[in-house]
């Protein structure tokens, strides 16, 4: 039996402090959201996600330190079947404002090349860190609420922060730019290579670069 001061901290506290709450909140509305997603057209989908992240990334910023109290790691329930079901769902109702350049990835110190990344896959990474957290916390067992409260966070820090702040660039954009959503590019299916200068959202961040 876990002895909940070993730690150095009340674990029943943290897990149910306001700030955790509030993200474990954020965190269901942020599923929900992926999970349905169906539901929304794509203007509708980028006006909603260009709320949703940042208030995500601010909630996140608060959640408090803690250790782990198993050495293994939390159960996962997003499996790779999921996860690609959400990708392709976002990838295929945003088609060709899914993609944008990667402007703050340390790579780009290290070869004068541009990399191109996805809205769909970078907020599928974070819906998958994400369901696999909420997953866990509703189930109320402190010690299991503990450590994927420590596993988010530290993914957070490590993985998915930069993401959910570099697809919130391209997200601002396309809220703000007065582009035609609703309009899709006739050539937006195809998966070869493609010359991205042309690209909006290119175009836009290099404006402001």
């Amino acid at each position: 039996m876990f002895n909940l001061q070993r730690m150095g901290y009340d674990i029943k506290e943290l897990v149910y402090s306001r700030n955790v709450v509030e993200f474990a909140t954020v965190a269901k509305e942020y599923c929900a959201f992926f999970d349905n997603i169906e539901r929304y057209s794509r203007i509708e989908f980028v006006g909603i996600a260009g709320k949703l992240v940042p208030l995500l990334y601010y909630k996140a910023t608060l959640l408090p330190l803690n250790e782990p109290l198993y050495e293994e790691g939390s159960q996962k329930y997003v499996t790779e079947d999921i996860y690609e079901d959400i990708r392709l769902k976002i990838k295929v109702l945003l088609k060709q404002h899914d993609d944008f350049p990667e402007i703050f990835d340390p790579r780009v110190s290290e070869t004068d090349e541009q990399f191109t990344a996805t809205i769909s896959e970078y907020l599928a990474d974070v819906y998958q860190d994400l369901k696999n957290f909420t997953m866990l916390y509703q189930k109320g067992q402190v010690e299991e609420m503990n450590d994927a409260l420590w596993e988010c966070n530290t993914n957070f820090r490590e993985f998915w922060g930069i993401r959910l702040a570099n697809g919130l660039r391209a997200l601002h954009l396309l809220n703000f730019s007065g582009l035609d959503l609703e309009t899709d590019d006739e050539d937006s299916t195809t998966e070869s290579d493609k010359d991205t200068s042309n690209w909006f959202v290119t175009r836009r961040q290099n404006d402001n670069i």
